[in-house]
């Protein structure tokens, strides 16, 4: 009687065979993690260092980034930038204030006279100089609020402000602002 192989066990035998022998399938290519590209750069208009504005205001400063572009950039104000515990709490700020930093080319043939052109918007007597160059002033609309402008690389900067958000005062934008301009271009 002639016995016939099982194939059940012949694959078995085999599995064995390979199995004491080493062999195994060879070893897949390693698979190195795609490439990230690098976040894009923010857009031109949003120049303002938030962190500094936080700093200079007692409030934080978001920009939109939504609607940023490279000519205009708005930052919405946030709640105090370190609430004390024990103070009272304030009233969070107005959704309707922002800030708003717009960029556009220079028309003017200098500096002084682009600065003049914009500065009809200032409330008699509060425009003050920016500290560093002369290129650059803040001062109040004629409804309260702030507003900056400064000339810098053949480009008109202005900064707007809505409305005085609540959490910070007329004085503490003006010496934010003025910190901004100064900040520009270095």
């Amino acid at each position: 009687m002639e016995r016939r192989p099982v194939p059940g066990a012949l694959c078995a035998v085999a599995t064995a065979v390979a199995a004491l022998s080493g062999c195994s399938a060879p070893d897949a290519a390693p698979v190195s993690p795609p490439v990230q590209a690098a976040p894009p750069a923010p857009p031109a208009a949003c120049l303002l260092d938030p962190a500094r504005l936080a700093a200079d205001t007692g409030l934080t400063w978001t920009p939109d980034q939504t609607t940023a572009s490279d000519t205009r950039c708005v930052y919405d104000p946030g709640g105090p930038v370190t609430p004390a515990p024990s103070a009272s709490p304030t009233a969070a700020p107005d959704p309707a204030d922002f800030l708003a930093v717009e960029v556009a080319p220079a028309v003017a043939d200098d500096a002084q006279t682009e600065l003049d052109d914009v500065a009809g918007a200032c409330a008699e007597g509060s425009r003050a100089p920016v500290q560093d160059d002369g290129n650059g002033f803040v001062c109040r609309f004629r409804g309260g609020s702030v507003f900056a402008a400064a000339v810098r690389a053949g480009q008109l900067v202005t900064v707007s402000v809505s409305a005085v958000p609540a959490g910070t005062t007329t004085a503490r934008l003006v010496l934010a602002l003025q910190q901004q301009l100064n900040g520009l271009g270095r």
